[in-house]
């Protein structure tokens, strides 16, 4: 008896399936095989289901993942790479600062096809990353960041104003408040554009950061695939960004850059100056009028979420507790009438204030972790562990900032745990917000500078409170790479 065709297509079938099963499972026995503890994976998901599924943030959910195997480091699968995750504080030093040099490049995609993001120091590789940065590093120097300060101060007024128009109503979303601030801030100083966004409803700058940041499909596609599968990223040329914004911002900075090139005595102290003088004093071929766009992109996708979050969730935390806003607020005042006015060395004078700020981004920290990816086979010093190459390393930052060993009740807000900073990674890396090492965040200081002139204008001219539509606890919205509420940060404003 001859068989039908349809049982020769159930027998290709079946044998396509085993194949492709057989395909998806082929590296699940790579942590076995070294005796490194890891966690079943799921074949052609590895143990991202949970997190594909987004009934909880992704830093949530690798921060309850790497809680409940509490093991200094252990193994897992995104899809079908493996992964190694890494919890003790020491090892972490040893991988971001000590043994910096095997360890100096990301595993997230790096999109060569994208002039301008392919040219972002987040995304740059070595040997270009350590030439950028040496280029870009005097920018973010105390003396110039004490001549932008004006520019920011600049822009509280207009918050301020804003604020004391909605004053006393109810409920006010202050996480939108923040970003209208953030992206004035960015602006101003990266593109040198006067943004507006407290007197335009529908201002350019306030659109692009909602494309680059709002929840859509298409974004959560875009950065879940430029860190997770990066190759399929890569070869199908997926931008980390929405390319509509990036050309916009592009065309954007060129313009001015062109016009402040033509006009050299027209200086302004902001990036744009600052990077012209950089290209100047270096002729590398790396610093191109490309390679200084890519910073002034960078600097409004790194500074304009880290600000506005870490700003709002401060306002949210004070309000919570009306003692640390009493006592912030009074730190403020002095400082104010002992200045005279807000000043840049008063502003980073004020102790309590960086503790609050610290205190902020240990409990909502910006990025759900940090990854590096291993150069060559490597054994950690005083360890066991040997990382071959091509191992992507991830650091959960909620695991590492929410471990009761290093932060005790850590779901308590509380300042006081940075009353002394020498005791912070005292015995390794438990405190990481802005990474750390070779490739910390080199914006970190501006970035803290903004947030906390943020807190300082509005402290000081009003009462933040509790709302009635105020959530408590915060719950975040899963569908989002980034911590965000789900219904924002609603907040009352009364004036002082």
């Amino acid at each position: 008896m001859v068989p039908s065709l349809w049982n020769y297509t159930i027998i290709f079938l079946i044998i396509v399936l085993v194949l492709l099963y057989m395909y998806a499972t082929r590296k699940f026995n790579y942590w076995k095989k070294r005796n490194i503890f890891y966690i079943s994976p799921i074949p052609f998901f590895g143990n991202l289901l949970p997190a594909l599924r987004m009934k909880q943030t992704f830093a949530e959910w690798l921060g309850d993942v790497s809680r409940k195997v509490n093991k200094d480091y252990f193994g897992m699968f995104i899809f079908d790479q493996p992964v190694l995750i890494l919890q003790s504080p020491k090892l972490i030093k040893a991988v971001l600062q000590k043994d910096f040099n095997n360890f100096q490049d990301r595993s997230v995609s790096h999109p060569e096809n994208d002039s301008i993001v392919s040219n972002l120091m987040f995304l740059i590789e070595n040997p270009k990353w350590k030439r950028t940065r040496a280029a870009i590093s005097p920018i973010f120097t105390s003396g110039k960041l004490k001549l932008m300060f004006p520019l920011v101060l600049n822009e509280t007024k207009s918050l301020t104003d804003y604020i004391s128009k909605l004053a006393n109503i109810p409920n006010i979303e202050s996480k939108e408040i923040c970003a209208k601030y953030s992206t004035n801030v960015i602006a101003k100083c990266a593109f040198a554009v006067d943004a507006r966004s407290f007197e335009d409803m529908d201002a350019e700058f306030r659109n692009l950061g909602r494309r680059m940041f709002d929840f859509t499909y298409s974004t959560v596609f875009r950065q879940f695939g430029a860190w997770f599968t990066p190759n399929i990223v890569n070869i199908f040329k997926i931008g980390f960004f929405d390319p509509g914004t990036i050309k916009r911002l592009s065309e954007i900075f060129i313009e001015v850059l062109h016009k402040r090139k033509a006009s050299p005595y027209s200086k302004r102290n902001d990036l744009v100056d600052f990077l012209i003088e950089a290209s100047r004093s270096n002729k590398d071929s790396d610093f191109t009028e490309t390679a200084m766009l890519g910073q002034a992109v960078q600097f409004f996708a790194a500074g304009f979420e880290t600000i506005s979050s870490t700003l709002s969730f401060s306002l949210y935390e004070s309000c919570i507790d009306p003692d640390i806003q009493n006592r912030l607020r009074t730190e403020i005042v002095d400082n104010i009438q002992k200045h005279n006015g807000i000043t840049y060395e008063g502003v980073f004078e004020m102790k309590y204030l960086d503790m609050c700020v610290s205190e902020t981004l240990r409990k909502y920290p910006v990025l759900p972790f940090l990854d590096r990816m291993c150069k060559s086979d490597f054994k950690i010093e005083d360890s066991d562990l040997i990382i071959e190459k091509g191992i992507p390393v991830y650091i959960p930052m909620f695991s590492l900032h929410y471990d009761p060993k290093h932060f005790p009740d850590p779901d308590r807000y509380d300042p006081e745990r940075f009353a002394d900073k020498t005791k912070i990674n005292s015995e390794g890396l438990s405190y990481i917000p802005f990474g750390e090492g070779p490739r910390i965040c080199i914006g970190n200081r501006f970035g803290m500078m903004v947030v906390k002139l943020g807190l300082v204008t509005i402290l000081s001219k009003f009462l933040v409170e509790v709302s009635d539509k105020t959530p408590v606890p915060l719950k975040f919205a899963a569908k989002s790479l980034l911590l965000q509420s789900t219904v924002g940060v609603p907040l009352k404003f009364v004036p002082l």
